[in-house]
């Protein structure tokens, strides 16, 4: 019973969801259609043929973005899984991440949940989940700072273009170092014991200020000590094998091109092959805008973002929106279709149910004894 009303529930919430996102009303020179409108109008222009691509691209798209978790995890003893399920799994993955993140679950806790028959331990997939995205984030800032040099090198700036060039790099370099800072910090446990207490501090002045004194304390220093330590042992897990990480790096920046890519293939179909290089800037920037939404997929932000640096670099604007409208909507429309059927399956046919909130406590006991191991390795 309870598997029926959870998929009825998912059923409901993708359909608000689909609703609010083709129902938003278009940006750029479309202005008065929604994007599901402008959609439509936008076919007749385009190579229906050249079209059909997305269908095999956005489904190896998925296949790569298991393929960062899977190939980490075949390369450990005991981990078998078939080409098809690999597959399978992907899509459920994507569907979980991007059709329903307004349902309250977790990606991660349905990713533990989902390969408890692999052998797999909550704290190993944590890290992966955490890995996927410290590997997509530095190959999109890799794909920026490549996309640059190039409408650089080859005259393509055009006259007021020159901040989005800037807020692009800004963006690459300020992920690239992050990642360099972490890694910094979780090279030495006193590294990552004075971020514990700084950070600490800081988020609770900054709460007691906001809350004008009413909350004291909003973290715990052994609470974030906890998850700095569980950083910290997973890369000192990593250090002592750097060889299993060139498989999820690779697949990692495959994904990432394909993501790009998907509006690239839009773009041929509508005659202009040529701006790859700017999908790939204005895809970097878009995404970080999405982020911050609370909107499903960051639905509105992201397009007007996208449609913004497409523009000043040269792109028409009515290319620049069909472009990002019809990608944007294929991809929401490729995301339900491919994936709420295998999603289904998988709750449907496990004698377990899906708990999200119980899956989340396996996985912060399990990054607690992973973290305790490591201090008491050290001693």
């Amino acid at each position: 019973m309870f598997k029926k009303i959870l998929s009825a529930v998912t059923l409901i919430l993708i359909a608000v969801i689909a609703y609010k996102a083709f129902s938003a009303p278009a940006p750029g020179d479309m202005v008065g259609m929604t994007m599901f409108e402008a959609t439509l109008a936008s076919f007749k222009d385009m190579n229906g043929w050249v079209l059909l691509l997305l269908i095999p691209e956005q489904l190896f798209m998925y296949y790569a973005a298991g393929k960062i978790y899977f190939a980490f995890l075949q390369q450990r003893k005991g981990f078998k899984i078939s080409q098809g399920k690999l597959t399978r799994i992907s899509l459920e993955i994507n569907f979980m991440n991007h059709a329903i993140p307004s349902g309250g679950m977790s990606g991660l806790a349905y990713l533990v949940w989902r390969l408890k028959d692999y052998n797999v331990t909550a704290g190993q997939i944590s890290f992966i989940h955490i890995l996927r995205y410290g590997i997509c984030a530095l190959a999109n800032a890799a794909q920026t700072v490549i996309a640059i040099a190039i409408i650089l090198l080859t005259g393509q700036l055009v006259a007021g273009g020159t901040w989005a060039l800037l807020l692009a790099a800004g963006i690459a370099f300020g992920v690239i170092g992050l990642i360099v800072v972490a890694w910094l910090i979780v090279r030495k446990q006193k590294n990552v014991d004075w971020l514990s207490a700084t950070a600490t501090k800081f988020i609770n002045k900054v709460v007691r200020k906001i809350s004008r004194g009413k909350k004291r304390k909003y973290l715990k220093e052994e609470d974030v000590t906890r998850f700095f330590g569980d950083l910290r042992a997973d890369y000192l897990q990593l250090k002592s094998n750097r060889r299993i990480l060139w498989k999820p790096f690779l697949w990692g920046f495959i994904y990432s091109f394909l993501e790009l890519a998907t509006y690239w293939v839009v773009g041929c179909a509508m005659g202009h092959p040529e701006i790859l290089p700017q999908i790939m800037i204005a895809e970097g920037v878009g995404s970080v805008v999405g982020t911050v939404l609370v909107t499903p997929g960051g639905v509105g932000g992201y397009e007007a973002a996208f449609i913004a640096v497409l523009v000043a670099t040269g792109v028409p604007l009515h290319v620049s929106t069909i472009t990002v409208i019809v990608t944007r909507v294929c991809v929401l429309l490729g995301t339900i279709i491919c994936g709420f059927i295998p999603y289904q399956m998988a709750l449907l046919s496990r004698p377990d149910k899906f708990d999200a909130k119980k899956v989340e406590k396996e996985i912060a006991k399990e990054n607690a004894e992973a973290a305790a191991k490591a201090v008491d390795k050290k001693k």
